[in-house]
Order: C-alpha cells, then sequence, then structure tokens
C-alpha cells in the first residue's frame, strides 16, 4: 500500500556511529516528476550530533528512516519529542521497491521513496504498549537462555550416561549433590537404574557453574514477570479471560498486536500473527504452501495458548474435529491458533471479552502471579518449510 505524495521531506540513514541525513523535495515538470536532493550532511550518533541534525532539518517536518537493528528506536523518539513526523521503514520494503542490491541502501534513495509515496512506514509502538512490549520480549529472550542452558546440562548428564529427569524439584537437588561431589549410598541404591558414571571434575564445575546460571536466569524471570503483571492494563485481563490465555501470554499478545485499528479485518490480524496460509496463484488454479511467518512473538504466543486451549471445554470439539480431519496435531493446534488471533483481535478492539470464560481466571494482585511457558521447540520452524 503506497502513501501520499509529499513536496518535500528529509531521510536519515542510520548506522552505530553516524547519521547520513538528506533534505530533498519534488521537482515537476512538463516532462517528469522526481525527487531533487538539496543538501546531505553526516554527523555524529550522540546527543550532540542529534541537536546539530535537528538544526540542520528546520523546516523539514516529516521524513523516513530505516528500521537498522536497536539503532533507530533513540533517534525516533528524539525527533518524534521535537515534533517531527519520522515514518519508519523495514529495508525488506525498499527491496520490494527499488530491487535487489548489494551495496547498502542509502538516504537519497530513502528520501525518493518517501516523497514519491512508494512505501508505507511501519508500525512503532509508544507509551504503555511499547514498555509492555520491551518486557515481554525481553521474558522471551531470557527463556531462550534457560532453554539453552537445560539443554547443556541435558548433554553432560548423557555423555556421562545419566537417565534422571533434572529440572523438577528432586532433580535440580540432585544436580547440585552430582556438582558437589556425589550422591549418598542411600540414592545410588535408589536410583540405580538411572545413574551413570562418576563425574570428573571438569564436568563437576561445569554442572556447578550451569546450576547457578539457571537459578539466577530464572529469578529474572521471575522478577521481569512481577513488573509484567504490575504494568497489566484492562485489555490484558480481558484477553486473560479466555481459555488457555494466562496473563503473560495475555500481556504479549497485547503488547505485540499494538493498536489494532491498523489491520483491516480480523483475518488481517491473523495473518500479522503468522497464521494465514502462504497463497501461489497461477492462472485460475491455487495452492497453498506452509504458512506466512508474521510476527514470531505472536506466532510462538498463539502456538502456546493454542496447545492449553485445545483441551478446553470451549475449543475441544473445534481441536478433535481438525485432527479427525487432517491427521496431524501439529495443523490443528495452528488453526486453532488462528482462531484464537481472530478473537483477540476483536477483544482488544471492542475493550471485552464476550465468550466462555475459563474456569480458573485469576486478576493480577500485586507481585504474586507467576506464569512459565511450555517450550515449543522446533515444532512452528518445521510448519513453514
Amino acid at each position: 500500500m503506497e502513501s501520499e505524495i509529499k513536496t518535500r521531506g528529509f531521510a536519515i540513514d542510520v548506522s552505530r556511529d553516524k547519521l547520513t541525513v538528506v533534505k530533498a523535495e519534488l521537482v515537476t515538470t512538463q516532462e517528469k516528476r522526481g525527487v531533487e536532493v538539496n543538501e546531505v550532511r553526516e554527523f555524529k550518533y550522540d546527543n550532540e550530533g542529534i541537536e546539530e541534525l535537528i538544526k540542520f532539518l528546520g523546516e523539514y517536518k516529516e521524513g523516513i528512516m530505516e528500521s537498522t537493528g536497536p539503532y533507530f528506536f533513540y533517534l525516533h523518539e528524539e525527533l518524534t519529542k521535537k515534533g517531527f513526523k519520522v515514518t519508519v521503514i523495514n529495508p525488506l520494503d525498499l527491496k520490494e521497491v527499488f530491487g535487489k542490491k548489494t551495496d547498502k541502501l542509502d538516504a537519497q534513495r530513502l528520501a525518493k521513496a518517501f516523497i514519491l509515496g512508494a512505501v508505507k512506514g511501519s508500525y512503532i509502538p509508544t507509551g504503555e504498549i511499547r514498555e509492555l512490549r520491551e518486557l515481554t520480549r525481553y521474558r522471551e529472550s531470557l527463556m531462550r537462555k534457560i532453554t539453552q542452558v537445560k539443554n547443556e546440562i541435558r548433554k553432560f548428564l548423557e555423555m556421562a550416561g545419566y537417565k534422571i529427569e533434572p529440572f523438577d524439584k528432586r532433580g535440580m537437588a540432585l544436580l547440585e549433590k552430582l556438582s558437589r561431589g556425589g550422591l549418598s549410598e542411600e540414592e545410588k541404591s535408589e536410583l540405580k537404574e538411572k545413574l551413570g558414571r562418576s563425574l570428573n571434575d571438569a564436568e563437576k564445575l561445569a554442572l556447578k557453574q550451569l546450576v547457578e546460571l539457571l537459578k539466577s536466569l530464572e529469578a529474572m524471570v521471575k522478577e521481569v514477570e512481577d513488573m509484567i503483571v504490575s504494568k497489566i492494563p484492562q485489555p490484558v485481563v480481558e484477553l486473560s479471560k479466555i481459555p488457555g490465555v494466562g496473563l503473560i501470554s495475555a500481556a504479549t499478545i497485547y503488547a505485540e498486536f499494538g493498536d489494532v485499528s491498523r489491520f483491516s479485518s480480523s483475518k488481517a490480524a491473523r495473518a500479522y500473527a503468522g497464521f494465514a496460509p502462504r497463497t501461489k496463484q497461477s492462472g485460475e488454479s491455487e495452492s497453498h504452501s506452509g504458512m506466512i511467518r508474521g510476527n514470531k512473538y505472536l506466532r510462538r504466543a498463539f502456538f502456546l495458548v493454542a496447545r492449553v486451549a485445545r483441551k478446553s471445554e470451549r475449543f475441544k470439539e473445534f481441536y478433535d474435529r481438525l485432527v479427525s480431519k487432517w491427521k496431524s496435531a501439529t495443523k490443528a493446534t495452528c488453526a486453532l491458533g488462528g482462531k484464537l488471533a481472530c478473537i483477540c483481535y476483536h477483544v482488544i478492539k471492542d475493550g471485552v471479552y464476550k465468550g466462555d470464560v475459563k474456569k480458573s481466571f485469576r486478576t493480577p494482585r500485586g507481585k504474586d502471579v507467576n506464569v512459565q511457558d511450555v517450550d515449543v521447540g522446533d515444532a512452528l520452524d518445521s510448519l513453514s518449510q
């Protein structure tokens, strides 16, 4: 979808230490319409450089920049505070307009795309949605680290021949004893069939450090979850009434959807969540191959809640019917994830959940809520192959 044509504007190419800024105007002649670059300047990417940049822009109040890693966020905030209207564009969208390039997309091309209305900007959340998204994404990164640490622990145990379950309450106690020197004779006798060889000093040290790291990460997750719960707005409470949707999952869904008015329908929201089929059309024939990947955080969140919701009275019949039809639990779970995405879209849009409320619904009461997600593994990635 194209945006409106501008008479003038600026473009900023953002890198870690440098900002390249272009001021350009629309030029129309009898033969053609084009963009003329008036001035190009470079600034250091620090507070002093941003102040100089703002003076340089002057009356050029609208412009564009690429979403270059994490670097663009601070500049976008500072310019917005000063009253500038800044469109943020995904670099992949520019490739669709101008074709693939081997060199870095520069500010002149950004200015041309902006002024001619060839691209539409990305959604940038603000306020409570921005903060909630930062918290839920940070929690997600911590959960990935926990999975990595657990896999390392499992590797050491498997290499030494141990078949114990290491991460329940008793398993953690056994891990600590193994890392400190070994088990008691009573424990050795009781767990004889599940024990391997004695660990060497290097394995004991690694196991000790990994157990400490795991505990530290889990404590960090708990602290982040407490802050998420303390900042939950009413739409998240409404979302958490849906069977299968916990408070943390509801916060993730709300933060990642953001302003739902930008979606034309529940189908568009479902596609953004990564649960719309990838369609290929040739003439009158149409085929489907996997799914559009969409927002990876939403996709994971809805897959997780669908795994819980498929057991509920509200959604069990829908899920069982699809399993019977497709003979695939994973496909049926994804279909339920898409259904849940549509439901959540309407809940956020209308401000209220009107369906059946899950039996064990809790409203947040300070810092006493702790919700743990299960590990999805590679199930989602395999769906797009």
